[in-house]
């Protein structure tokens, strides 16, 4: 059976062949959540074995090994598994293998078997064992896939890959319709961060869940499951086993069917799914067993009882529900740990790269604002609730404190014109008509040249008009550093550069 590929999903094979003809060995690529990261690596499998190279599909997980030896059934790919209970049958061209089964029996595989290697969630590359994996088949061009390019104690993967392919995002997507549109509700925390012990840089899940079971938050997660999932199914992602056995508890004691997943139960894992999948069972409470790798479209929210600082974990529970399915007119994620005030919304426009980041460096989402009436959060520059259509009242700011240009890190100041980013389109044409700060940040009055739109905006959605931005450009270098800070390919560089020389000359 033949892979119909996405047009996107095309492109994105076509790019990875060709970072491979560049001379890289090891090319990560990243598609969102729901995106066909399975797919995308399933027909580059395909094409591989057909040419005669021998596959190996690295997973981290006994689960994903089942979802990726499904995936390549489907579309008629002869494949062996390597795990854990099974004896190893390298005859066939194609492998799929739990990664902590392999690096045990390394010593009876050749470093020149596979031909290719992908490793799939590929954020986990950093570890031991897939160090151990990948370093011993040495010869094999490898492919990383991955929705989340980070990690949380900030090591970069660029030791593994020499080139990164990002994907469309998670705005495109849905706006052309391939994922879900996400509306993210947090109602009150009772969560306080602040009391909450730190390791290996999150927070300690034991003293998260001591809080997370006092205070009604468990009642509240009824609650809002209720009022805005229901009859939908819906995830929740807690702490521990005895938080999600409690929480699965009181939705159960509601009235609503609800199972526990956790590691006590694993081996019921698929039943589980299935059931979560048909309605049979409306919640499933899962502690650290659902995050990555599985596929359940039907699911029609998220409920978010566990605070993380790891922006990874924060998309890859979210995007659990963001899969369309017929009926499907919205994900829903209620957030009771303000983890979306924390990593932002889902469709959030994101740079990822390949070299490591400090914590202390990590960019902080754009600030946002929730509905007093509905709980909804929105856009900081929301002028009405994107929910109920709750109108934002505009706090009257006395004493405006003016803030020169010097204080202002991207130096604007009152009368440049600016670029606004409108949901994920950049409008230009605006200019500052004031500036203040707050603790939150630069805030900037902005309106348009008619003077019909006057909108108050953080530092975040303000860059300075590419005009301007293009007047402080001196050489072709500084050519370059602006493409790249704006997203630009550099031949735009290279193109602004000879046409200012010529008109020097001409």
């Amino acid at each position: 059976m033949k892979i119909n590929l996405r047009e996107y999903q095309n492109e994105g094979v076509n790019n990875i062949r060709l970072s491979y003809m560049q001379g890289n060995r090891a090319v990560l690529y990243v598609l969102p959540t729901g995106g066909g990261k399975t797919v995308i690596f399933s027909h580059i499998s395909e094409q591989a074995a057909i040419k005669g190279n021998r596959v190996c599909i690295l997973v981290h997980r006994a689960e994903l090994v089942d979802q990726s030896s499904e995936s390549l059934s489907k579309i008629g790919v002869d494949h062996g598994v390597i795990t854990a209970g099974k004896e190893l049958d390298l005859s066939k061209t194609v492998q799929v293998a739990s990664v902590f089964t392999l690096v045990r029996r390394l010593h009876l595989i050749t470093a020149d078997f596979f031909g290719l290697i992908v490793v799939d969630e590929a954020h986990h590359a950093v570890a031991g064992s897939w160090k151990k994996t990948i370093d011993h088949f040495s010869k094999a061009k490898v492919l990383g896939v991955t929705a989340t390019p980070e990690r949380l104690d900030g090591k970069g993967l660029g030791n593994y890959f020499q080139d990164m392919i990002v994907g469309q995002d998670t705005a495109w997507l849905t706006a052309n319709n391939y994922l879900a549109p996400a509306k993210v509700f947090a109602p009150p925390n009772k969560l306080d961060k602040t009391a909450l012990g730190k390791r290996g840089g999150d927070y300690k899940m034991e003293e998260a869940q001591d809080q997370m079971q006092q205070g009604g938050i468990m009642g509240d997660a009824v609650t809002h499951y209720q009022k805005h999932i229901y009859p939908a199914t819906a995830i929740a992602f807690c702490c521990t086993i005895e938080h999600a056995k409690a929480v699965s508890k009181a939705f159960t004691d509601a009235g609503i069917s609800s199972t526990p997943l956790t590691g006590d139960n694993c081996k019921d894992r698929k039943d589980i799914i299935e059931k979560l999948g048909t309605g049979e069972i409306k919640v499933v409470t899962s502690c650290q067993i659902i995050s990555e790798g599985t596929d359940v479209p039907t699911v029609g929210g998220a409920i978010l009882l566990r605070p993380t600082q790891s922006l990874s974990l924060y998309l890859q529970q979210v995007g659990r529900c963001l899969r369309p399915a017929k009926g499907k007119q919205y994900a829903i994620i209620n957030d009771h740990v303000g983890n979306s005030i924390t990593h932002g919304l889902p469709n959030q426009p994101r740079e990822w790269s390949l070299e490591g980041k400090k914590v202390r460096d990590k960019v902080k989402a754009p600030p946002l604002k929730v509905c007093d009436a509905c709980f909804a959060v929105n856009p900081i520059n929301a002028k009405e609730c994107s929910d109920c259509g709750h109108v934002f009242k505009v706090k009257e700011r006395k004493g405006l404190t003016r803030v020169q240009g010097d204080l202002v890190e991207r130096t604007l100041k009152i009368g440049d014109y600016v670029q606004h980013l409108q949901d994920v389109k950049w409008v230009s044409g605006f200019r500052i008509m004031d500036i203040s700060k707050e603790k939150s940040g630069i805030y900037y009055h902005i309106k348009n040249k008619q003077g019909v739109s006057r909108l108050l905006v953080h530092e975040n959605y303000v860059r300075p008009s590419l005009n301007k931005e293009i007047s402080k450009c001196k050489s072709l270098e500084d050519f370059q550093t602006l493409a790249a800070k704006r997203g630009y390919k550099q031949g735009w560089a290279y193109y602004r550069w000879t046409s200012r020389q010529n008109r020097r000359f001409y």
